[in-house]
């Protein structure tokens, strides 16, 4: 049976000649005493301690227990998940690859009917293009003959109208008319001087050269466009 502090403290020794010094000995039996206490009281510490650890170690081994179940199902729940995700994303692609050839046969099918239809346009417009050339160079052409026409005959009147203006009766008419009265009318010669016959006539040729010049200019301006299309 094991000692407890109160069995060392209450513990007696006889006397006897020549034996230890009892204060020494009772000084030695309450250091004892009181280590074997502290020892005692760590020892049921330990033993607290040991069996605090010992149900921790048994709630862990459980928990253990409980987690390598839990793994086990969560794998299998894995490994079920990964089967139907991989047969899922096999259907996926399967389908994405079939939509996608189609979108691909219809974009195909669309860009050949745009291709088409834009070359069937481009031909229409071609086509309207060559007769609208064709139709604007044979008007071009009678715009050419008309005008080259309508230059001949002017420039024809024009001419003939000078060589009119420009012959001996309009010479004659053209002439002073003071030149033709007697010296003795001083009066109605001044009258005549200072009227504007004379110069309503120079207007006149003035002005015929003025519309032959015109005639020019603008035969110029209309012949050039014309020669350049």
């Amino acid at each position: 049976m094991a000692l407890s502090p109160l069995d060392i403290q209450n513990k007696n020794f006889g006397t006897k000649m020549r034996g230890y010094n009892q204060d020494e000995v009772d000084d030695f039996l309450d250091q004892v005493m009181h280590d074997y206490e502290l020892l005692n009281q760590k020892n049921r510490e330990l033993e607290k301690s040991l069996k605090h650890s010992k149900e921790k170690l048994e709630y862990f081994n459980e928990l253990k227990e409980a987690l390598n179940q839990s793994i086990i199902v969560a794998q299998d729940t894995a490994d079920k998940v990964k089967a139907t995700a991989s047969n899922e994303a096999d259907v996926i692609v399967k389908s994405a690859e079939q939509k996608a050839l189609d979108q691909v046969i219809n974009a195909q099918a669309k860009a050949k009917q745009i291709v088409e239809e834009a070359t069937q346009k481009a031909e229409e417009v071609l086509s309207q293009a060559t007769e609208d050339a064709n139709k604007l160079r044979i008007d071009t052409d009678e715009l050419k003959k008309e005008t080259r026409s309508f230059h001949q005959r002017l420039t024809l009147m024009l001419k003939s109208q000078l060589q009119t203006v420009k012959s001996k009766e309009w010479d004659e008419l053209l002439m002073p008319i003071t030149t033709a009265l007697p010296s003795s009318n001083e009066l109605l010669k001044d009258i005549l001087q200072n009227s504007s016959v004379d110069d309503d006539l120079l207007e006149f040729e003035n002005d015929l050269e003025e519309i032959s010049e015109m005639d020019n200019l603008a035969n110029e301006d209309v012949l050039e466009p014309v020669n350049d299309l």
